[in-house]
Parts: C-alpha cells; sequence; structure tokens
C-alpha cells in the first residue's frame, strides 16, 4: 500500500517538474536571453543590455538625471542595468528614475 502512494507521488511530481521546465523554457524563447555588459567611457560608467547577445539599450550616461553623467563606478552601472533587466523580465516598462537612483543607491 505504500510503495502505490511512492508511485503515485513520484508520477505527480514528475508531471509538475516537467510542465514547470517546459514552461521556463518557452519563456526563454518568447522573452530571449538578456543579460547586462558594463563599459569605460570617458564620462565615467555605463551599460549595455543584450538581448539574445545583440544590443537592445545602450545607456553611457546616468538616466533621468540632468546632463549627461557617467555612473561614477561599474558596480553602479551594473545596479541599474540589473534593475532595467528585472523590469524588462516583469513586462514593465524599463524606466529609470531619480528615485531608483536613490534606492540602488548610486552616487551621483
Amino acid at each position: 500500500m505504500i510503495k502505490k502512494y511512492w508511485i503515485y507521488a513520484f508520477f505527480i511530481f514528475a508531471v509538475v517538474l516537467f510542465a514547470y521546465k517546459r514552461l521556463v523554457k518557452q519563456e526563454q524563447a518568447v522573452a530571449g536571453i538578456v543579460t547586462v555588459k558594463t563599459f569605460h567611457t570617458g564620462m565615467g560608467w555605463g551599460y549595455d543590455v543584450l538581448k539574445d547577445d545583440a544590443i537592445y539599450i545602450h545607456q553611457e550616461y546616468m538616466p533621468a538625471i540632468e546632463g549627461r553623467k557617467g555612473f561614477a563606478t561599474e558596480a553602479d552601472a551594473k545596479k541599474i542595468g540589473n534593475l532595467v533587466v528585472e523590469r524588462m523580465k516583469a513586462r514593465a516598462f524599463p524606466v529609470i528614475t531619480v528615485e531608483d537612483l536613490d534606492r540602488a543607491p548610486v552616487l551621483r
């Protein structure tokens, strides 16, 4: 009797795992692989958001602030680039505000 329940439990687990993997694979196929790559500029640091290894967003300076000023550190550029990627994956508009920069916190 106990063996029978283990077989049912294993079967249900396998079906759920298979369905989950299939959903993840479909989501990646639709959304593509999105990554962040930082780079150094004459103004400081910037970032590229790559979708399937092609540049999707090229950001040479800090968004949401007046003027053109690069990020002070590579880590700051990476933080904001990752925030953009998170919003893209959540299917939200990837806009960065001054409040986002303050919450990160990013040196200005």
